[in-house]
């Protein structure tokens, strides 16, 4: 196995696109970041409402009401809980472009082959072909985690410095932040493994990246999109409906790392069925890739 991963990493960096991808994690971990801190700064700055003068047109009481929950959730924003929230929302950044770009990764180690007209060659080198595809694998699951490094790195050093000039703590101690980071390592892993599966599965690198790409961005926003319409049209409002959610990949690697809000009257399903939907579809991946590989005619 250790020379056809060898032989991965050699093919990775000779196309010469692995530091455009490592340039564009980049920049969407800084936005990301950017965002999350401006979120925080704002909340752990609020001021509470003390005018109890009412709005015209409400009522007194209805006022009070909406004053008293700001004013508890403001200074929740301070409290050892909400802070870990907070800090593993921030560092753990990017991660929803950064997986896309993990997958569109492991899409490349196996559509590059048919490319650039090497799978021939490569498979003639390496007759047993679910060797291959496992060399592919492992190599895949090692960029995923050089990314995930990477990213964590940038967000874990800057969130450090903010929460500093936040004068808050950062949670680094916290379970619930070493909980999001390793969720994120696991997320990064699976997604290159899922990268793999797609390039097996069509073999075009153009269409197995523009289809890739889309069902990933406006394929979540979409899905979401739907479930909603279809939740508050029933009769009933099933709480399932929203919650089949996490059962899209994206969603789902999302949810067990930060927790999908689908609503304040939905319940949130616990993070590890996440985990189990996200290796359920990487296993699924990487399982019909090896198969599908085994049997079809490369020339």
């Amino acid at each position: 196995m250790i020379n056809p991963i060898r032989s991965e990493f050699m093919k990775f960096r000779t196309t010469h696109i692995w530091w455009i991808f490592a340039l564009s994690t980049f920049v969407v971990t800084a936005l990301a970041f950017t965002v999350w801190s401006l979120e925080a700064h704002t909340e752990l700055n609020a001021q509470p409402m003390q005018d109890s003068t009412p709005p015209p047109g409400m009522d007194a009481e209805e006022w009070e009401r909406i004053r008293e929950e700001e004013n508890a959730r403001i200074n929740e924003a301070r409290t050892a809980a909400e802070l870990a929230k907070t800090a593993a929302n921030i560092y753990t950044s990017g991660q929803f472009f950064g997986l896309m770009f993990v997958m569109v990764l492991g899409i490349l180690l196996v559509t590059n082959e048919f490319y650039h007209q090497t799978a021939t060659a490569t498979f003639l080198t390496t007759p047993k072909r679910t060797i291959v595809i496992m060399a592919k694998l492992v190599a895949a699951v090692i960029i995923g985690f050089v990314f995930w490094l990477f990213t964590t790195v940038i967000n874990v050093g800057a969130g450090v410095l903010f929460f500093a000039s936040e004068e808050v703590t950062n949670s680094l101690g916290e379970w619930e932040v070493h909980r999001g980071l390793l969720l994120n390592l696991l997320a990064y892993a699976l997604w290159a493994i899922f990268g793999v599966g797609l390039g097996v599965l069509i073999r075009s690198q153009i269409g197995a990246t523009i289809t890739a790409t889309v069902a990933y961005t406006l394929g979540t926003f979409v899905v979401i999109n739907i479930l909603g319409v279809l939740y508050y049209v029933t009769d009933q409002k099933h709480e399932w409906i929203m919650q089949s959610a996490v059962f899209v990949p994206s969603l789902a690697s999302q949810h067990m790392i930060t927790g999908l809000e689908l609503g304040s009257d939905i319940d949130i399903l616990p993070r590890w069925v996440g985990a189990v939907v996200l290796i359920g579809w990487a296993l699924v991946a990487g399982v019909i890739g090896t198969l599908i590989t085994r049997t079809r005619d490369i020339s």
